[in-house]
């Protein structure tokens, strides 16, 4: 099985590299306001995944009160 950061590794690098890629095609064929809204649902989704799975667990609280 893949390793956490490989992982977290593979979903930056792909919602970042896939959405880029796919709107500089489309830009490049003429469909540039369908190219920047898949760029920004690829991008969003990115960061909806790495929030859900990796930021949410997170248990980052301070201290409860320095009575």
């Amino acid at each position: 099985m893949v390793s956490e950061k490989v992982a977290f590794g593979i979903v930056l690098a792909s919602g970042v590299m896939i959405p880029g890629l796919a709107k500089y095609f489309l830009s490049s064929a003429g469909y540039p306001n369908l190219g920047s809204i898949v760029w920004f649902l690829g991008f969003g989704t990115m960061v909806a995944v790495v929030w859900y799975v990796w930021l949410r667990p997170l248990d980052i609280t301070g201290p409860i009160g320095s009575e």
